[in-house]
């Protein structure tokens, strides 16, 4: 019997919740050590590749809700990985950016997660790995609209 296209989209819908929970773990396992989580993780990455920037663009950007985006920067800075700063253009609100051992903590943690990416990915060939980046890059642009 031939998988309905419905049957096929829930199951690829369930495939890519396990992944997520799997590669989640996981990663979250290896950054123990640097006493961070992905999501701390995602954050020092957006203001290490991009700057500083105020608190509602980190929540639009890497999709966390905003009391959790709170939490995440209130255990940055107390780990002294980030810094919060009144935004210039408008003292309402603050910026967020990350300091000098919050890069070398990014350094650390990103060489960590390679190994843990590797070792999820390692029954996958290279053009395997190309083609997952690839149509989960072309999946992601498509939910972002």
């Amino acid at each position: 019997m031939r998988e309905t296209m419905e049957g096929l989209s829930a199951r690829i819908g369930g495939q890519m919740y396990l992944a997520h929970r799997y590669a989640r773990a996981a990663t979250n396992e290896a950054l123990r050590e640097f006493g961070i989580e992905l999501r701390h993780l995602g954050v020092l990455n957006m203001l290490a590749q991009d700057g500083p920037m105020n608190q509602r663009a980190l929540v639009d950007r890497l999709q966390l809700d905003k009391s959790s985006m709170v939490y995440v920067i209130d255990e940055l800075e107390r780990q002294g990985l980030a810094e919060r700063r009144r935004d210039p253009r408008d003292r309402r609100s603050y910026q967020v950016s990350i300091t000098d051992a919050g890069r070398e903590r990014v350094t650390a943690a990103a060489a960590a997660t390679a190994v843990v990416m590797d070792r999820l990915c390692e029954p996958l060939s290279g053009q395997e790995r190309r083609q997952l980046s690839d149509l989960l890059g072309r999946f992601i642009a498509n939910a972002e609209r």
